[in-house]
């Protein structure tokens, strides 16, 4: 044997290595989202899961406690918060630990994605296929580059877990592997609701193994999982109802109901074989007036061809059947039968469901592979570039997850009816203060629904901030006729027209505002502004001031705050807000001997505030006049203000 051949030999042997070759899918999975740990928040979902989690930080046992007794935006997940809560322990709010952990948990997954067809079939080289597709398929990007979808990857991790000891539990006739797959279940549940489904990629499993479904046996196994699940699934309607049902703007007849989750169901199919349009938003269809698109209804039929060979093949071909049953049981609670959220669907919710559709085209790739050589090589590189094809979208998906912007961007390209890409864009903007452009983006949002409140009122917003009223005005009178009982927009509508020098307009808002919340210190501050002794002629004009200030106070340009709220001291001393934010801009720029006057004058003025005395409690803490500090905190706490304890556990041990 010469060198060459040897050195043939020995790659042969070392490649069909199962381990090498996993070795070699991981490292691959890692290297395409290595770009992903670059990636920042955005703010859809990231904000209330994790950037604007009051309670992330709250190790406490009863912080701990609170996510296992209550439900949080509508969801039950303690496991995952606790996930969360750990990462941030660690990293603190740096987006990197979040997107790490969800990269982990999709590493750890090819391999039990592996190890499950492996045992479920003990075919290596299937599994092996099943694992690539699964590890590089850019369907699955959205679930780990997002960071608030960890859920999804954890949930799924802990459910092939118990799939894997359910399979070691029919293989060994062993019931401790019965009762430890138990474990894995609840630790599913705690992590996503979706992972009740178990129940049924179990009866599949026993189905694929030749199990009678219908023995004595296999169904008192399968009585308590069905309990469980019962009692999970009760949940997880507790909790939607908990945070509001969400549902399309449009609503649609019992027929278009079938309809709908049809093309949902076909449309996962397909992009799951060309990835082509992929996005983070697909929303319902808009109106049609009656009739939907043709090829929707085709989908309704392919989906009962599917049935159809489900049936047909049920005694005939267990890969078929089995592939068929564990896709659906794991995507149906999503397919938006009973519309619960407002987009049809998503690629997130395909993560596990995959693994059935991968499965089938691997194995029957696979079996005609044996047919012959020259037929084993063509499949072996129209699989190649498949692989490559599906590689490069999941490189191009990791970047449009890299902030807000692009995402949306992203969103809008494809969907352009996407009301929600464009109103989280428009937030974006605001937030970045791109005034122009967020009004641009509300535009569109009102352009797709012009009732939808939150678009008109940050329309409004948004006009304000640039300082164009008029337009301010229109869109938040607007808004007041969508629901006439939005306090901020009357009270922003008020503002807006004391800007206008509309005075009796404002006038009567202000007083149908008083009695309508009667005690309410933001309303009887604002009355205060009208003027009673500048015509409107005047050079010096005080809501302006208290504009401008705020604006400056905003753009962190606290020196011209301090400048424009001591102008308007001039004017109105007794305004206890004016004391209160210059105290602000001192505190920020660490002059806290500045900030305490300022905040002893507004407690002059106002007595009955929370944030006065917090504020001031802070400020003597940071003058090293602990006990006089501690005294203010306890007085905010006692007054309701939630920081309170939070500074005195700190401050005041």
């Amino acid at each position: 044997m010469n060198k060459l051949t040897r050195l043939k030999s020995c790659g042969s042997a070392l490649f069909s290595n199962a381990k090498i070759q996993l070795a070699v899918v991981l490292l691959l999975t890692f290297l395409l989202y290595l770009p992903a740990l670059k990636n920042g928040f955005t703010n859809w979902d990231d904000t209330w899961y994790i950037t604007e989690n009051d309670r992330i930080d709250d190790f406490s046992p009863g912080g701990i406690a609170y996510w296992f007794t209550h439900y949080f935006h509508g969801q039950y997940s303690p496991v995952g918060n606790l996930i969360t809560m750990l990462v941030y322990a660690v990293q603190g709010m740096n987006p990197f630990g979040f997107h790490l952990v969800s990269v982990v948990l999709h590493l750890l997954n090819v391999v039990l994605v592996y190890v499950f067809i492996q045992r479920l079939t003990a075919l290596r080289t299937v599994a092996m296929m099943v694992a690539l597709l699964f590890a590089v398929h850019p369907m699955q990007t959205e679930s780990i580059a997002w960071a608030a979808a960890v859920k999804i990857p954890l949930y799924v991790c802990f459910t092939l877990i118990a799939l894997v000891w359910y399979l070691r539990y029919i293989d060994s006739g062993k019931w401790k592997w019965y009762g430890l797959a138990f474990i894995p279940f609840l630790l599913a549940f705690g992590s996503k609701e979706q992972s009740v489904a178990i129940v049924g990629s179990l009866v599949f499993i026993d189905y694929y193994r030749g199990r009678k479904l219908f023995s004595k046996r296999v169904l008192l196994e399968k009585i308590p999982w069905v309990a469980l699940a019962v009692l999970m699934g009760l949940s997880s309607v507790a909790a939607t109802a908990s945070y509001g049902i969400v549902t399309p703007a449009k609503t649609f007849g019992v027929n278009e109901q079938i309809i709908l989750p049809s093309f949902a169901f076909i449309t996962y199919l397909w992009k799951l074989i060309i990835p082509a349009g992929l996005t983070a938003i697909y929303p319902y269809p808009a109106d049609t007036e009656g009739a939907l698109p043709w090829f929707w209804y085709l989908c309704t039929f392919l989906v009962l061809t599917i049935i159809a060979l489900f049936v047909g093949f049920w005694k005939k071909n267990r890969t078929l059947v089995f592939s068929i049953g564990f896709f659906v049981v794991n995507i149906l609670l999503v397919l938006q039968i009973i519309p619960t959220r407002n987009i049809l669907l998503a690629d997130r919710y395909v993560y596990l469901s995959a693994v059935g559709f991968f499965f089938l085209v691997s194995f029957y790739l696979y079996r005609a592979m044996q047919q012959g050589a020259a037929l084993r090589r063509l499949l072996i590189l129209l699989f190649f570039f498949w692989i490559v094809m599906l590689t490069f979208q999941t490189v191009v998906r990791n970047r449009v997850w890299n902030n807000p912007e692009t995402l949306w961007q992203d969103v809008i390209t494809k969907q352009p009816d996407a009301l929600i890409a464009w109103y989280d864009l428009g937030g974006y903007y605001s937030d970045q203060k791109a005034y122009e452009k967020a009004l641009n983006a509300y535009e569109q949002v009102l352009r797709i629904n012009p009732a939808y409140l939150n678009g008109l009122y940050n329309a409004g917003n948004t006009a304000y901030h640039l300082s164009d009223f008029v337009q301010a005005e229109a869109y938040y009178k607007k808004a007041l006729l969508v629901d006439p009982e939005m306090k901020s927009a009357a009270l922003n509508l008020y503002m807006t027209q004391l800007h206008l020098r509309k005075y009796t307009d404002a006038a009567v808002l202000i007083e149908k505002l008083k009695r309508k919340y009667p005690g309410d210190l933001n309303v009887q501050g604002k009355g205060e502004l009208i003027p009673k002794t500048f015509s409107s002629d005047q050079e010096v004009f005080f809501p302006d001031l208290l504009y401008s200030a705020e604006k400056a106070f905003q753009e962190k340009r606290y020196m011209d705050a301090i400048a424009t709220y001591t102008e308007a001291l001039a004017l109105d001393s007794t305004l206890a807000a004016l004391w209160f934010n210059r105290g602000n801009a001192y505190f920020v720029l660490s002059r806290w001997e500045n900030a305490l006057f300022d905040y002893n004058q507004a407690i002059r003025q106002d007595v009955t505030h929370s944030d006065f005395y917090y504020n001031r409690g802070m400020a003597l803490i940071m003058l090293d006049r602990r006990e006089e500090g501690c005294r203010d905190l306890q007085s905010a706490l006692e007054m309701g203000n939630q920081r309170a304890q939070k500074a005195l556990a700190t401050n005041c041990k």
